[in-house]
């Protein structure tokens, strides 16, 4: 991908994104409140990206981070409809991998589990999983459940036990929904699932 930028997306960027293309791109119950993103980038812990060709959108990537720790989570990824099955998804997660995963540190992920008995949401689910095998993530141990959401957690980079990562995880979560009472009705970190 000859001629493309890759960069930080401003504030104002970020609200268009949600506004023009997270809406379609993303269910409702996966999308957080475009209120919760702006909080956590202005203090430091989000990060989103875009992939640009031209000055056009592409595709972009958000990341989500808890302080120091090693893994950082990919929270949102897509690629634009008019870029989607010409290796666009594959050039920005090479480049989203090779930013964060320097000196020992990694990505993580959530992606829906392929169970719902709608055929055509479950093949899509299964090509998400299929994208991510092959560009090198790995399957966790462990399933989370965000507000009725069941995902399965990927991971790239070093090793890091489940313990570490559960950790992490937790953190993020939490920072996102501090009050005590929605994260404890609606974020479920392992969730017990039949394997």
């Amino acid at each position: 991908m000859s001629d493309t930028q890759f960069r930080p997306l401003t504030e104002e960027e970020l609200k268009e994104l949600y506004k023009t293309h997270m809406k379609r791109d993303f269910p409702p119950d996966e999308l957080k409140p475009l209120s919760r993103l702006l909080t956590l980038m202005g203090q430091g812990d989000y990060e989103p990206y875009g992939l640009f060709q031209e000055g056009e959108l592409l595709a972009y990537a958000l990341y989500w981070k808890a302080g120091e720790d090693p893994y950082v989570m990919l929270d949102y990824f897509a690629v634009l409809p008019e870029g989607r099955n010409q290796g666009t998804g594959s050039a920005l997660l090479r480049q989203m991998l090779d930013r964060f995963c320097q000196g020992g540190r990694g990505v993580f992920g959530e992606v829906e589990i392929p169970n719902t008995g709608d055929e055509e949401v479950d093949a899509l689910r299964r090509r998400r999983l299929g994208f991510y095998d092959r560009a090198g993530f790995r399957k966790i141990n462990y399933y989370t459940k965000v507000f009725g959401v069941p995902y399965i957690v990927l991971a790239y980079g070093p090793d890091i036990s489940n313990d570490a990562l559960l950790d992490t995880h937790r953190k993020l979560y939490h920072s996102a929904f501090p009050d005590p009472q929605i994260y404890e009705n609606n974020v479920f970190i392992p969730e017990a699932m039949e394997k």
